[in-house]
């Protein structure tokens, strides 16, 4: 299938989808979309195994007519970022600075330990063969919020700024250690090779500060090119061309392209962007919400169309490694979360409730395409299928029942008491 057709298929699909959610689910959209998506790749290959109609075999095609891993991770990513960091208040980050920072690197890491461990445990306790580098391996790609899901979703339900600056910020910032663990951690799974705590400390400082100071460069050119533009136009021109090109620069220069982003957005939004006039500032925050809107609605009926590469696991009891993954998932991520949560409070860096808080947090670290990108591009292995398996099982838990019970969860009210 030519792209042309393959992208022209894709958004008519997602505009069905998104009318019959509209109309008639009336779900948080993207939550809608993934669902419906799901729905229909999984009803599909039930009647393909009584019908044969060909259906299946299309949306393969169309799967496998965009690679995952280049659409999200090489592609559409960087304008996400740029969107969400964008809107980011630097004044609220500063105030969160060292929750933000710690649960972004410290608490990203040990759930990426946690859960590695308790999925090796939980997997062996039911005769399912696994490696401990592999299971540390999924817990790398699967530990990082993912920061395309949290702020589609999160940002939507009405939480408090500063709780709102605080996974936001966490998930946009996450990425350069889930990048750095996967790194380690796939070495060591596929070759059998060991990292050296050298190595490790190379790639992330290659990886983290490298992407910063792109960062800080590129948004150097967009606040000078800015602001000597007039026209919406060029203003348009400006920041998309600089965006892309930060990012297909990161790529080759084997740093982090997400982090250069993250610290470009955050400067253009805090500096750049309260030196505008509104008559080229107002279109674009037009823009780039739409462009952001139309992304994430094909990212996610996207993912949901994966539902095609996820076949039953030989000789495993159906729904176990799943299960054991989401139930690691979350525990892994509660006790890093608490742990930080209450060391900071203790030392009075924050005021929090601390349970409430862990609760919040733990819940509305959201999975998605992220993660599943990172699964898909892995080689082809024996392994592979029990790592793509997992992976989207805790994209859709995390995404479909968390995405839609937050709210029902935490009322107004208590998250106001959250964080202080």
């Amino acid at each position: 299938m030519d792209t042309f057709t393959a992208v022209a298929f894709l958004f008519g699909i997602a505009a069905v989808l998104s009318f019959i959610n509209d109309r008639y689910l009336h779900l948080q959209h993207d939550i809608g979309l993934l669902l419906l998506a799901g729905l229909t790749t999984a009803g599909l290959r039930v009647v393909e195994s009584f019908v044969p109609s060909g259906a299946i075999g299309f949306l393969q095609q169309l799967t496998q007519s965009f690679n995952l891993n280049d659409t999200l991770l090489k592609g559409v990513l960087c304008f996400l970022l740029f969107r969400g960091s964008v809107r980011v208040s630097w004044v609220t980050l500063r105030e969160q600075r060292w929750l933000v920072l710690w649960l972004a690197f410290a608490g990203t890491s040990a759930a990426c330990f946690l859960t590695g461990g308790l999925v090796y445990g939980g997997l062996s306790a039911f005769g399912i063969a696994v490696t401990l580098p592999q299971a540390l391996l999924f817990g790398a790609l699967i530990a990082a919020t993912d920061p395309v899901a949290s702020l589609a979703i999160l940002s939507k339900i009405g939480l408090p700024k500063n709780l709102e600056t605080v996974v936001d910020g966490e998930s946009l910032l996450n990425d350069g250690v889930a990048v750095v663990l996967f790194t380690i951690f796939a070495g060591s799974a596929i070759n059998g090779s060991e990292a050296s705590l050298a190595e490790a400390g190379s790639i992330f400082v290659r990886e983290v500060l490298g992407g910063a100071v792109l960062g800080v460069v590129s948004w150097l050119i967009i606040h000078y090119l800015m602001s000597l533009s007039s026209t919406y136009c060029t203003g348009l021109l400006v920041s998309l061309g600089a965006v892309a090109s930060m990012y297909s620069a990161a790529q080759h220069m084997d740093i982090s392209g997400p982090i250069a982003t993250v610290v470009a957005g955050l400067l253009t939004g805090n500096i750049t962007g309260t030196r505008m006039n509104d008559t080229m500032l107002a279109p674009l925050r037009i823009f780039w919400s739409g462009l952001d809107e139309v992304l994430n609605a094909l990212l996610f009926v996207f993912v949901g169309f994966h539902v095609v590469l996820i076949n039953p696991l030989h000789n495993v009891i159906p729904g176990v490694p799943g299960l054991i993954a989401i139930a690691a998932v979350l525990l892994a991520r509660a006790l890093s979360v608490s742990s930080i949560v209450a060391g900071l409070d203790k030392a009075a860096v924050i005021r929090a409730d601390c349970f409430g808080l862990t609760k919040l947090l733990t819940w509305s670290g959201l999975r998605g395409g992220l993660s599943l990108a990172l699964a898909v591009s892995l080689p082809d292995s024996n392994w592979k299928p029990l790592i793509l398996n997992m992976t989207f099982a805790v994209v859709v838990f995390s995404i479909i029942v968390q995405g839609l019970t937050i709210q029902r969860l935490f009322t107004q009210d208590r998250l106001a008491g959250l964080l202080r």
